[in-house]
């Protein structure tokens, strides 16, 4: 074989060997393909299954036997139709191969697993041909439907039940729009807002045709902006008709991806007929507490009035009481004097021609010392009467009791100098109070009278006064006989007859100290006495103050 022959040979061999290299390749990228086709239908959720063109199973992928629980031995080799449900109209049935071979099928049917559970899947079938386009086989890849079926099913209900809620709700669930229109709205807002077209109330401005201040829809839209969620928000908002209604709106923004607010959603509920009836609650209960008010006024003033009457009830009865007790020892004091009197008096009459000149005198004298005991004892009778009915003037002035001692003593005096006895004032000048002039010095001339009385011969009897934090305070102190603790008892009371006779035998009526009380608790003060037998006493009275005070000086008239 010649040079030539021999590189001709080896340049076919060459070419031989590059097409086979060629070959191989292409092979090794067909099995590359079928490997990733078969790891693809192997991965895909979907369940793939492929048929001859008489409908047996040829190959299914994992998918298809995890679904429907068959090996692949038990299911390569059969029909596709053991995979088919009874529950299928026969029709549905018989249109999906005659549709696949016209191109594909797709639907939804219920096959049946090996369990014999039947379940809804979405098939889609399709026809494989070979170059010539000559059809080889049959493809269907389905997917289980059930649950999506389900989550359909129960979103149906779920919008029906809202749309229903939407539509049947009392309050007004709306959407509106930042530019101030209602894109949705019940048909409780349309009720609300006084519309007949749900048309009308979407175009009308929300600011200025339902809001009853324009400007309180952008204070809630600021709001809203703000905090993105309101939750009853009180606004007045007004019908078409014009009528002002007050409803609590509870909103929420609803914003876009970059947070822009493109909608609010909301629900209004009125609460006008509750803001009258706040309205109406609170007048009522404004009217119940001044009843309250009222009732408890009258009930505290029937509750004085009642304490008052009972109190007067007991004081009436004390006073009947009183009276009764006083008006019999009147009647025996009186009886007294009265029959000294008749007696002294009858003696003369009947004896006066054998009577001499002396005895005469004598039986004056006692006729004359019961006159006046009984003058004295009327005299007090008349003042005690007075105090009682009201009868007695009642002048209270601004007096000075300095002056009241003056007069007492100068009125005293000759008593106080037939007994030896020294009586004196120590009350400064200008020493005010608030009283009525007459009653006090009656008061002042009783008590100096008692203390002349009931002190012996050489004795002291000193008027004086200091101020309290209830006025001034007036005393009369002696150095008199005193008086026992148990006599002390029946001073100042008028139910009580206590009379003592005094160191020169002097008589009283009873009824001075009785008087003085009345006529100190007339002028708002009191009265009280400090004493021991032998050692003498203290009578003491309280007086409102006046309102000036003058130098202090001190006044008074001695025995010389």
């Amino acid at each position: 074989m010649s040079q030539k022959e021999i590189l001709e040979e080896l340049e076919a061999l060459r070419k031989t060997n590059l097409e086979l290299q060629a070959e191989n390749q292409d092979l090794k990228n067909t099995l590359e393909r079928e490997r990733l086709l078969a790891n693809t239908l192997e991965s895909i959720r979907e369940c793939v299954s492929i048929t001859d063109m008489d409908d047996i199973l040829i190959y299914v992928n994992d998918a298809f036997l995890n679904t429907y629980g068959f090996s692949r031995e038990e299911i390569i080799g059969k029909s596709i139709s053991m995979v088919r449900s009874d529950v299928n109209p026969p029709e549905l049935v018989r249109q999906i191969l005659p549709r696949t071979l016209e191109g594909g099928w797709e639907g939804e049917i219920y096959n049946r697993k090996k369990d014999g559970t039947d379940f809804l899947i979405s098939l889609r079938t399709s026809i494989v041909r070979d170059k010539n386009g000559i059809p080889i086989a049959l493809v269907g890849a389905c997917l289980d439907v059930t649950e999506k079926k389900l989550a359909e099913e129960a979103l149906r209900k779920s919008e029906e039940n809202y749309r229903s809620l939407f539509e049947e709700t009392k309050d007004v669930v709306y959407v509106s729009s930042p530019e101030g229109k209602f894109l949705e709205i019940n048909p409780a807002g349309i009720d609300l807002f006084g519309y007949i077209r749900k048309e009308e109330l979407l175009d009308a401005d929300i600011a200025s045709n339902l809001y009853s201040d324009p400007a309180a829809r952008e204070r809630f839209k600021e709001k809203l902006g703000k905090d993105g969620f309101v939750k009853n928000y009180e606004i007045s908002i007004r019908t078409k008709d014009g009528r002002k209604l007050t409803v609590l709106e509870t909103s929420s923004a609803v914003r876009n991806n970059e947070g822009k607010i493109i909608a609010y959603r909301g629900i209004l509920r009125d609460i006008s007929f509750i803001k009258q009836a706040e309205a109406k609650l609170k007048e009522y209960v404004g009217e119940l507490q001044n009843n309250k008010i009222e009732m408890e006024r009258n009930a505290k003033e029937l509750g004085l009035l009642n304490a008052q009457l009972t109190s007067s009830e007991l004081e009436l009865k004390e006073l009947n009481a009183s009276k009764d007790k006083f008006f019999s020892i009147i009647a025996h004091d009186l009886r007294s004097p009265f029959t000294s009197l008749i007696g002294l008096s009858g003696i003369i009459v009947n004896d006066c021609d054998t009577l001499n000149k002396d005895e005469i005198k004598a039986f004056a004298t006692g006729i004359n010392k019961s006159a006046k005991n009984i003058f004295n004892l009327l005299e007090n009778l008349l003042q005690w009467s007075r105090i009682q009915t009201g009868g007695m003037e009642f002048n209270p002035t601004r007096i000075d009791m300095c002056e009241v001692a003056e007069q007492t003593i100068s009125m005293l005096m000759g008593n106080a100098l037939k007994k030896n006895i020294e009586l004196c004032s120590e009350v400064p000048l200008g020493s005010y109070v608030y009283a009525d002039k007459n009653m006090i010095s009656s008061v002042l001339q009783n008590l100096a009278a008692n203390a002349v009385k009931f002190t012996s011969s050489g004795g002291t009897v000193k008027i004086f006064c200091r101020e309290n934090n209830d006025g001034l305070e007036i005393s009369v102190k002696d150095n008199g006989i005193g008086i026992n603790e148990k006599d002390i008892k029946k001073l100042f009371r008028i139910d009580v007859h206590h009379t003592t006779m005094g160191t020169a035998n002097e008589k009283g009526t009873g009824l001075g100290l009785a008087l003085c009380k009345e006529l100190v608790e007339k002028n708002r003060g009191n009265i009280c006495v400090h004493s021991q037998p032998c050692e003498g006493s203290i009578f003491s009275f309280t007086l409102p103050k006046g309102t000036e005070k003058k130098p202090e000086c001190k006044c008074g008239l001695r025995k010389d």
